[in-house]
């Protein structure tokens, strides 16, 4: 046997072992590639079912409030309180669609606003207009995306003297 036949024959007996070598550091390196995608999914998923949360607590909170504004009842109680220095109303809400989610809104009555330039758009200078702050809290029982909403409105009122 010549020289050149005998590298030959020796030559693939050595890379046996090199190509198991590559395969299992491929192998290696798909696995942590795979984890890694495995844990950012993971992540995303969190991410999504937290910000549907806040959502849905948000949208809860401004329910609340359109519901309170509307509440003649509250609003004459929260002007009340305002004037004779009483605790300011609160109402709590549940609802139907999520037993887990509820809500407190409170109605603060803070003062008269200067009506000038409504009285003259109005035509009506025996109004007043009178300013609330509502604020709503609404959360789950499991105390998870909680959400607090305030909002200013103003209400038109017979002036009285």
């Amino acid at each position: 046997m010549n020289r050149m036949q005998k590298q030959r024959s020796i030559a693939p007996a050595r890379q046996d072992g090199v190509v198991l070598l590559v395969v299992l550091m491929l192998l290696l390196l798909t696995t942590i590639v795979g984890y890694q995608v495995m844990e950012t999914s993971s992540l995303e998923a969190r991410m999504a079912v937290a910000r549907e949360g806040k959502e849905i607590s948000f949208q809860a909170a401004e329910s609340i409030i359109d519901q309170a504004k509307n509440n003649e009842t509250l609003l004459v109680t929260a002007f009340v309180a305002g004037l004779n220095g009483t605790s300011w109303p609160e109402q709590t809400y549940t609802f139907d669609g999520d037993a887990a989610l509820n809500g407190n809104v409170e109605i603060r009555y803070i003062d008269e606003i200067a009506t000038l330039g409504n009285d003259i758009v109005i035509g009506n200078p025996g109004l007043r207009s009178l300013h609330f702050e509502l604020r709503a809290d609404t959360g789950r029982t499991d105390d998870r995306f909680d959400s607090q909403h305030i909002q200013g409105i103003k209400r038109f009122a017979p002036k009285l003297f």
